[in-house]
Formats: structure tokens, sequence, C-alpha cells
């Protein structure tokens, strides 16, 4: 069959602007259309062109799959079709009809972003091919189109590995509405350096009032501020510091706030944004927690700023918290203030965070080896982040070795992963009771001494912060039962993050 040609509304490429390819499938209908509005709203800027590939498995397939591509053009009022048929395993009539269903239901979910694209100069071109692999598509368009930024919707997250293996661009995965898990794209050299290649357009810049993907006669929702962004998520950063830098952010390195063995951090200001800033020796084991730290993006991970090595000192500057949790649990207002509800979340959040270090680290994973409530940061309306600027964070890879070496270091990897898991349940604990671990001492015994036999006959009542009234939540005793399980967890249980997030959550 011939196809019909819209050449006239299909966007050309402007050679001051950049692609952003948008993947997500096309049979999920609106849900979907959240990885688009997250690009759209974060990485994509004015003359960017936004390719959106909506892949439809089903559309096309009796026995075997079909090669039916259909791509769509949005005008003012109307999308546009232009078909490229083989051989279709449909009928004719099924097929229309089928290609009239999705054509109406585009029209009706995409009409808000074209306006949306049209006024921030933006093109958009929607493509939705039916009997594809998605991950296949992604990359042929991406050999194509030679773009900075995929973004895959959350429904395609089994495609992440094969896409970011085979493409040159960073990757993105929506994981929720507005949360992605960020990918930096493989290219090293001096104009794109390992700690520069992530989050080109997020920045306090990028967001106005307007910003936002509204359904026609929904209510106006309420942007957020640009100063509600942290500085190591807006453009530019994270990035090199000079030494002078270093000292006027720091008063001249007057601003101490903690000194030990490994380090010593100092508060400051950076232009009118609050940022710490640690000192290291520069040793094997710093150099290895900057390189680390410089790749890490996650909105539960105190992220990196910047950094300076000078001498025999590695310098890293990080965002500001409010404050940590240890120091809201060891004040009896703030722990009031945290309701069941909120250390639930916080629960949650923290554990996204080691599940991205743990699962979804593009370049293996990472152990923090530190987790507990004094490094734990709470920041707004108490959204919590781990610091993981610890010598002791650690990046675990397996090399394709002898057999016998590689086991041995795969032990290792689960022994110190496992340790990571166990440190989470003695923070589901710091939750749960209200004391720090750290500070913790009855009758010279450990937090985990402590709790554990109350646990394991569960007995609540006898762990619960009395300074919370209310003692019926569910959401406690999701809390408690995956704390034991991870206390409990050796060799033979083969324990995960995953799986004690969706204890937390109550789905186990």
């Amino acid at each position: 069959m011939g196809s019909s040609s819209v050449d006239s509304i299909s966007p050309q490429s402007s050679a001051a602007g950049e692609n952003v390819i948008v993947v997500m499938d096309g049979n999920r209908g609106k849900g979907s259309l959240d990885a688009l509005e997250w690009a759209i709203k974060y990485i994509v800027g004015p003359n960017d062109t936004v390719v959106v590939l909506g892949v439809l498995p089903e559309i096309g397939r009796k026995p075997a799959p079909s090669c039916l591509p259909f791509h769509l053009g949005i005008g003012a009022s109307r999308i546009w079709i232009k078909l490229e048929f083989s051989h279709s395993e449909m009928t004719p009539s099924e097929l229309q009809q089928e290609i009239g269903r999705k054509k109406r239901e585009y029209q009706k979910f995409l009409q808000p972003y074209y306006h949306h694209c049209k006024k921030r100069e933006v093109k958009l071109d929607i493509r939705l091919a039916a009997g594809y692999e998605s991950k296949k598509l992604a990359v042929e368009e991406a050999q194509k189109l030679d773009p900075r930024w995929i973004v895959l919707d959350g429904y395609l997250k089994k495609d992440k590995d094969y896409i970011h293996k085979n493409v040159d661009c960073h990757v993105a995965l929506l994981k929720e509405k507005g949360v992605a898990t960020l990918i930096p794209s493989k290219i090293t050299g001096p104009e794109c350096e390992e700690w520069q290649t992530v989050c080109r357009k997020i920045d306090d810049q990028t967001i106005t009032d307007d910003d936002f993907v509204e359904e026609p006669n929904s209510p106006k929702q309420t942007p957020s501020t640009p100063s509600s962004y942290p500085l190591s998520w807006r453009t530019g950063f994270p990035r090199a510091f000079t030494l002078g830098e270093i000292e006027e952010i720091t008063n001249d390195f007057k601003n101490v706030t903690l000194k030990d063995q490994n380090r010593i951090i100092y508060t400051g200001v950076f232009g009118e944004n609050p940022v710490i800033v640690m000192c290291f020796r520069a040793n094997d084991q710093a150099v290895s927690l900057l390189n680390i730290v410089s790749r890490v993006r996650h909105r539960n991970i105190l992220n990196l700023v910047g950094y300076c090595c000078i001498g025999g000192s590695i310098f890293l500057l990080c965002d500001c918290p409010d404050g940590s949790l240890e120091a809201c649990l060891l004040c009896d207002k703030s722990a009031t203030n945290l309701s069941w509800n909120t250390r639930w979340s916080i629960a949650l959040e923290i554990g996204a965070g080691i599940q991205y270090l743990h699962e979804e680290f593009v370049d293996g994973s990472i152990a923090n080896l530190s987790l507990c409530s004094c490094n734990v940061a709470l920041c707004g309306a108490s959204s919590a982040m781990l610091c993981i600027y610890e010598t002791t964070t650690k990046q675990l890879k397996i090399d394709n070795d002898a057999l016998n070496d590689s086991i041995c270091k795969n032990n290792d990897v689960n022994e110190q992963l496992r340790a990571d898991i166990q440190d989470y349940g003695v923070f589901l604990l710091e939750l749960i009771s209200g004391f720090s671990r750290r500070l913790f001492e009855k009758d010279g015994q450990s937090l985990v001494d402590w709790a554990l036999p109350f646990l394991e006959k569960n007995l609540l009542s006898s762990l619960l912060d009395p300074r919370l009234m209310d003692t019926s939540d569910p959401q406690v005793a999701h809390m408690a039962r995956a704390a034991l399980a991870c206390l409990k967890n050796d060799l033979s249980h083969n324990l995960t993050i995953s799986k004690v997030l969706a204890i937390v959550r109550g789905d186990q």
C-alpha cells in the first residue's frame, strides 16, 4: 500500500537545536506521556526537536509480527498520519479500525503538548510503530537522529541496558511522574568529561510558570519555584572549582563543622546557595570516591556540586541540606513532627536511593556501607537524601577473570550488598523507635540487640517512638517486617533491596 506524504507539516531539525527521543509504550495510553512531559520540562530547550516513538507491539500481530510503521505529525487542530505498510497479518478493516482508535486517542492526549511546545519554540514529531521491539527501534532512530538524550517511559525499564549499550547519548528512565533515573553517556574526553555528562538542561532557568502541560479544563497547577532546584542539578554542574573559589566559599577555611581522621567538613555559600565542602587527603580511597560521586545522579542522594584537586587534598562540594534525620530524632519537637506517614516516606525515599546504587547504576553496583540516620539529610518538606561521601563507599564490579576468581569476587560483592541491606534494616529501626543507632545505649546493648527480640516476637508496642501518639498506622508494621527481614538476611535468603522495598510498601 502506498503512503500519503505530509512533508509540509513534518518538523525539520534546526541547526541551532538538538534532538531528544522519547520512547514510550503506545498501548499504555495517557500513562506513558509522563516521560514526554518530563523530557519537555527538564531537558528540552528552544529549537530542539522532540521525537516521540510510540511502540505498539500488538498491532499487526496475528501469528507473526508485522512491519507497520505509521508516523503522526501534529497540526493545530488535528493529527496527520503517514502510513507505510508491508506484510501485515491483520485485515485492512481491522487495521483501519485500530489505527482510527489510536488516532483519536493520541489526538486527545497530545494536543496540549503541541501548544506547549509551540510556545517554547520546540518542534514535536510523534511516531508510532507497530510490531517492533522498542529497544531496537530506539537504537535505530538514535543512529539516524544523533540525539542528545533518549528518555524511556517506566514501562520500558527492561530495555534501558540494551539501549545504553548501543547508543552514544544520555539515557533517562522515568521511575514515576516527575522522577527519572539518569544514565550518562559513555563518551568521555576533554569536551565531555565524566562528571559533566548529565543534566545539561536541568537547571533553575528552564522552569517557568507556564512550563507545565495541563489537561483541558483542569485546575491550574502550582509550579515549583526556581530556588527549589538544587545547585547540583543546574546547568554547568558538577564542575571543577579553583582553590581560590573554595577559600572564598569557606571563608578562608574558617567555617569548620566537623573534623575527624578522614576528612574536614566546612559550611559555605556559593553565590546565594548554601553548600557543604568536604576536604579529603588525596589518597586512593578519596580518588575512588570522587570517581563514584561524580557519576551518581538520583533525587534521593546528596549529589555532587563540584570538586577541587590541589596538592595533597581533594575537596568535594555538595548541596547543603536543612539538617540530618538523626538531629530531628534527637529533638522531641522535631521528632513529633515526623509522623508515621512521613517516616514511612523517608524509608521509601532512602530505599530508592540504595536501589539505584545497587541495581540501577550503569557501571555496576555501589555499596554505601555507611547508612544510618546521621548520614540521611532532610530537605524541604522532609524529603530525604542519602549522603554517600564516605571513603567506605565502593564501586563493585565483576571482571571476566578465571572462574574461581570471579566466584570469589561475586561472593565479596554479595557480602557488601548484604551489609547495606542490614544497615537499611537498622535504619528502619531508627525510624520506628526514634533512637539514633550511633548514640543508642541501654544496658550496654546496641540498638539491634535491644530491638531484635521485640521484632521476632512481633511486640511492636515496645519499639514504637513514644513521642508519636497514633500507633495503629499499618505502615509501621510494614517497616517492622522489612527491618526483621534485613537483619535476618544471610546467604540463604538472597534478599535484595527491591524485595525489601516491596515489604516496606506492603506489597509482600
